[in-house]
């Protein structure tokens, strides 16, 4: 039986290669056509694949882009976790992630739009089934130790405080983009948490 899964763990990393190939193709095009401008033809062009196969793996370029999006989120998390876990408090914890943020934002803001867009439609469309991205559970985290520490109000569930401050940080970054994108970004997200924990201080500190 161990060729069998020799040949399942060789096809898993075929499809593996297949998958990262269609990422770094459309996110190339995307940065250098725009999204809108790009076309599945040229991604599947690009990643030397046929039409049927990037079917298989994304019904949609803005699938795509999620996709690649949340994996980003995740390396970039991932590298910023331990340094949060040494902030003091809760502000500064979530002044940090969305500096990360904001500053990936500022390189690629029309990616981000999009993304946003996408997401926010996700959620309407899947309000019952919706599952969070790798910010959102990183935001879910920081909520938690929030409560832990006690800065962070416990009478509410961390996934509504999450949701409630996505909602404020979807607002000020679509503000960003009406003004034309550029730097500011990070001064408008800094506002919307400081807004946020205004209504979510901790019950102990009335």
């Amino acid at each position: 039986m161990w060729w069998i899964v020799e040949q399942q763990t060789r096809r898993e990393r075929k499809k593996g290669e297949t998958r990262r190939r269609i990422l770094e193709a459309a996110f190339e095009l995307f940065v250098s056509n725009g999204f809108e401008n790009t076309t599945i033809d040229q991604i599947t062009d690009k990643a030397d694949v046929g039409k049927g196969t990037f079917y298989n793996y994304f019904p949609t370029k803005e699938a795509v882009l999620f996709d690649f999006m949340d994996n980003i989120g995740a390396q970039r998390g991932e590298k910023l976790w331990a340094v949060i876990l040494t902030l003091q408090d809760t502000r500064q914890r979530l002044a940090k992630a969305f500096h990360s943020l904001a500053s990936w934002a500022e390189e690629y803001p029309e990616l981000i739009r999009v993304y946003l867009t996408d997401m926010q439609n996700k959620r309407l469309r899947e309000s019952l089934d919706y599952e969070y991205n790798h910010m959102e559970r990183y935001l879910h985290d920081i909520i938690i130790k929030g409560q832990e520490e006690g800065d962070i109000r416990d009478d509410m569930q961390p996934v509504q405080l999450v949701d409630f401050l996505m909602g404020i940080m979807v607002v000020q970054a679509f503000k960003w983009f009406r003004q034309g994108s550029g730097p500011g970004l990070y001064n408008l997200l800094i506002q919307g948490v400081d807004f946020f924990l205004i209504g979510a201080l901790s019950t102990e500190q009335e």
